[in-house]
């Protein structure tokens, strides 16, 4: 008995050992193959939560998370972007450390959409990390620093912190000049930002020999006609004009003009950009030929690019219209300025129904109705809606929009069961779309049999 005791007391110990390795077993078998999944899942899944301690930075896996979200940024998905871009940088943080110089891209790549998102303070706070970084692991006085001081001096200017910006801005211009030498191309943008942030301050005198340092540096380096040479000539020739210099002004745009014409094409917008500023200065000095020159050519081109009823359009034909009017021409003025009425009422009624449609969609149909109402007053100039009989003249014809206007509160009628008024709203939108009236059909009287 003692014998079959201690037997069984055994087999008992043995099971259990057993059961325990095959516990053991199972166990790690288990976290294998979760292991395996997990490098086997595809590079962007659903989940983005920063990962820890998974092993070392898998190169190739990044540039498919960063190439997903670039894709993500093109397409306006900031959110999205900035939870991949954070993922890359927590991986290559546990990867390589916390002050990895090679940390500046995701650092910067946070930067700029935390940017996009408007989210300044969180974009300076990477910006500022990826700063320190390149100055711990580089140097204060290394070129890596100035890209992330120009990105900050950016961001400060956006939040018109333009004495911080200002810092920033003439730092980067010290490192460059140090590295590169006084006469290197590098050198100019940096000059032509601090000249910037200068004009912003109305220091104009200060701003003056920034932009003509860079003007000539880049004379040296690239060409007298080169377009690089378009930023320092643009805030030259503003910093003259605000100092009332402007014969220097007008010397600075005209050949700024020059430029953008052999670049660009003489009817292009860059180009009108420029006739802008001359016709701007012109007019201020009451040579209003010359102005009217200018914005009349700045008209033609953003017509042609934008079409009338353009926003840069139609502020070009204000100032036009404003130079006539100086200039005694009111016959001239009048239907430029009655132009720009109509474009922005044509604005007002797209908005008007807009809004009718969301309310209908609503079943707020009489506040909808009183919308298009109101629509079809403002289009509606010559009382063709409310006419007996419609007579169009096609050398002055009724605007679209009245037509699409009647369509749509038409269907509202339907909607509020006023079929007859429905009716009415129809015929009239058929006539001004120019579509014949239906012929009905001939009525046959039936013979008395």
């Amino acid at each position: 008995m003692r014998l079959v005791s201690a037997s069984v007391r055994l087999l008992r110990i043995v099971f259990v050992l057993s059961i325990g390795l095959f516990t053991t077993g199972f166990s790690t078998a288990q976290k294998l193959q979760a292991d395996n999944s997990r490098s086997s899942l595809p590079s962007l899944g659903g989940d983005t939560t920063p990962s820890r301690g998974i092993g070392p930075f898998d190169a190739k896996q990044a540039k498919e998370w960063r190439d997903t979200a670039e894709v993500l940024c093109a397409q306006s998905r900031y959110e999205e972007a900035e939870k991949l871009y954070m993922k890359l940088l927590e991986e290559r943080e546990h990867a390589l450390g916390l002050n990895s110089p090679e940390l500046a891209s995701d650092l910067n790549d946070l930067g700029r959409v935390n940017f996009a998102q408007m989210k300044y303070q969180q974009a300076t706070t990477y910006y500022e990390r990826a700063l320190q970084i390149m100055e711990t692991s580089k140097g204060k006085q290394d070129l890596a620093v100035v890209g992330p001081l120009e990105k900050l001096t950016r961001i400060s200017q956006t939040q018109e912190k333009y004495s911080l910006a200002e810092q920033y801005a003439r730092r980067a211009v010290a490192t460059v000049e140090r590295v590169k030498g006084p006469d290197a191309a590098e050198l100019a943008p940096e000059l032509v930002a601090v000249g910037e942030l200068l004009l912003l301050q109305k220091q104009f005198s200060a701003a003056e020999p920034m932009f003509d340092r860079a003007a000539k540096i880049l004379e040296k380096t690239s060409s007298v006609s080169s377009v690089d040479l378009l930023p320092a000539l643009d805030g030259l020739a503003s910093a003259f004009d605000d100092m009332h210099r402007q014969g220097e002004a007008e010397a600075a745009w005209r050949r700024a003009l020059s430029i953008r014409e052999s670049a660009f094409g003489p009817s292009t917008v860059e180009v009108a950009l420029t006739l802008d500023n001359l016709g701007k200065l012109y007019f201020g000095q009451k040579r209003y030929p010359e102005a009217s020159y200018c914005y009349e050519r700045a008209l033609f081109i953003r017509t042609k690019a934008h079409g009338e009823n353009g926003a840069d359009t139609q502020v070009t034909l204000s100032a036009v219209a404003q130079v006539y009017a100086a200039q005694g021409r009111q016959t001239d003025a009048e239907p430029l300025y009655r132009g720009m009425l109509s474009a922005k009422e044509l604005d007002t009624v797209a908005s008007l129904n807009s809004l009718a449609a969301l309310l209908a969609s609503r079943d707020r149909n009489a506040e909808s109705e009183s919308l298009y109402k109101l629509s079809i007053a403002l289009l509606d100039k010559k009382g063709l809606v409310t006419a007996r009989k419609v007579v169009l003249n096609p050398n002055d014809p009724p605007p679209t929009q009245l037509a699409e206007t009647l369509d749509q509160y038409a269907a509202l009628l339907k909607k509020m069961r006023k079929k007859a008024d429905a009716a009415k709203m129809e015929a009239r939108a058929r006539v001004l779309h120019g579509i014949p009236e239906p012929v009905a059909a001939p009525v046959v009287k039936k013979k008395k049999g």
